[in-house]
């Protein structure tokens, strides 16, 4: 909400200086005239200055009346505006494997190698920031599903889950991927009204656990009008913490049939500048829509003003009338 005060026709005001400058000349003395007599008794009585209210004070009345109404032409106004902002945002939910060859170190953060889970963290925590206006939901899957969040705007609650995670967190081995996008579908299903619903399904593996295949599961979410953004992160080799090579089981025709499927599309992120590209490419695609909408409140002022001109204009003609100047 912001306010100011401002005058609608402003043009009135440059009536001001001419005003002043009548009061300035009101206090000049005019020429004076003589008359000769040959003694001052004659004119003791005319010596005395007559006292005249309509003189001194009902010029001052009459120009401070023409002040006050050249102000209320100008019309002082208080403007409030109070601005509204509608958004019909998006309902995002995340599935984030958290299996243990999540571990690998095969990304480079800052010039120091990170695992994978590290490196998803860090991209998916900036893209949730980006998106103030969205709710977002988090499911995390290894062998079996977790849900940690539901759809929210708490986006700091949203993160906070995000940077507590670790691979032991689902003790069952395994990638179930088909499981994860019912599970996030379900979540998205909840909330008839919202009309985009997306599923950004991070992976490092393939569907090797779960009651459900990833396609079936994809086909029912299209059905729900649910798309699925897939993301494979690591390379095709990564080394784990304990030396363990690890030949990565990416299944990426899957993953882009899911993405097919659905209407959304399939990212792979070998790097954390991949990586970050494929959110960059989301947030572009699934845009919220944010309608901003002022109210304007005016309070006019003018009439204050005016009541004082005319008032004054009456002081001033009352004071003309009941004590009018002397004659010469």
């Amino acid at each position: 909400m912001t306010e100011h005060f401002q005058f609608a026709q402003p043009e009135w005001l440059y009536a001001l200086p001419f005003i002043l400058c009548l009061i300035i000349l009101r206090r000049r003395r005019g020429a004076e005239g003589s008359i000769t007599y040959p003694t001052v008794r004659f004119i003791a009585s005319l010596a005395r200055t007559p006292q005249s209210l309509a003189g001194k004070i009902g010029a001052l009345c009459f120009v401070l009346a023409a002040a006050a109404i050249a102000i209320a032409l100008a019309r002082p106004q208080h403007v409030e505006d109070k601005t509204f902002r509608t958004v019909n945002g998006i309902d995002i939910m995340i599935a984030f494997d958290l299996s243990y060859s999540m571990e690998t170190p095969d990304m480079v953060l800052n010039r120091m190698p990170i695992n994978r889970l590290v490196a998803a963290k860090h991209v998916i925590t900036q893209f949730v920031d980006s998106r103030p206006d969205d709710r977002i939901g988090i499911v995390g899957f290894a062998g079996k599903t977790k849900s940690f969040c539901p759809l929210t705007l708490d986006h700091a609650l949203v993160n906070s889950i995000i940077r507590d995670f670790h691979p032991r967190m689902i003790q069952a081995d395994g990638t179930a991927i088909g499981s994860a996008i019912a599970a996030a579908a379900t979540r998205l299903d909840d909330r008839k009204e919202t009309k985009s619903k997306i599923i950004i399904l991070v992976t490092d593996g393939a569907s090797n656990s779960g009651q459900i295949s990833p396609l079936v599961a994809a086909e029912n979410a299209a059905k729900l009008g649910i798309k699925i953004y897939t993301i494979a992160v690591g390379t095709e080799e990564g080394t784990l913490a304990n030396g363990m090579v690890v030949q990565s089981e990416f299944d990426e025709p899957t993953l882009r049939k899911i993405a097919q499927l659905t209407g959304g599309e399939h990212f792979r992120a070998t790097n954390m500048a991949s990586f970050n590209k494929a959110f960059t490419s989301i947030g572009k695609l699934e845009k919220s829509e944010a309608k901003v909408q002022t109210v304007r409140h005016i309070e006019e002022y003018f009439m204050y003003f005016l009541v004082t001109g005319a008032a004054l204009a009456l002081l001033g003609l009352s004071l003309q009338v009941l004590k009018p100047a002397p004659a010469p």
